[in-house]
């Protein structure tokens, strides 16, 4: 059957897509709104620790590229927000793409997860980007300290990447 509705197509055709659009099919409106709300307030949490800093956050989804760039003193982190819907285990599944990428380029990574445990992931981002890559569990303020510490130890770094 032919989509007759021109609203659905027209964007794609023209290049530009919806948020919605560019949202992982099988995902529920429901992750993709605390996907939202989560990015918004790391967001909140990088300027809130680091005010002088620059944030750069990448408003079109893609699996190979961080959710924001944080630069601190001329040095670069990439942030990277993960949002689980339940408490279990995160395996870091979605991560290989990103991490290939950064592994090539030399970057360094947070990777912020709402919840769960992410012992599995540290493994995989360990294996990738050895001491370039860090993963905590942030879901809040009462988390900035960890998030503090992740970052500066990566900015401590000599290799210089913004």
């Amino acid at each position: 059957m032919i989509d007759t509705h021109i609203r659905d197509w027209l964007p794609s055709w023209i290049g530009r897509r919806s948020p919605e659009a560019l949202r992982v099919r099988g995902t529920s409106s429901r992750v993709s709104r605390l996907s939202a709300q989560y990015d918004a307030e790391v967001d909140a949490a990088l300027q809130r620790l680091w005010p002088k800093a620059r944030v750069y956050h990448d408003r079109e989804y893609t699996r190979d590229r961080a959710d924001f760039l944080l630069v601190v003193r001329g040095r670069g982190v990439m942030i990277e927000t993960k949002v689980k819907s339940d408490p279990g285990v995160f395996r870091g599944s979605t991560l290989p793409p990103l991490l290939d990428r950064l592994q090539r380029d030399g970057r360094r990574l947070v990777v912020l997860v709402n919840q769960g445990d992410p012992a599995p992931a540290r493994d995989l981002i360990s294996t990738k980007l050895g001491d370039k890559g860090r993963i905590l569990v942030w879901s809040g303020p009462h988390h900035d300290t960890d998030l503090r510490q992740a970052v500066e130890a990566l900015l401590e770094q000599t290799t210089r990447h913004a």
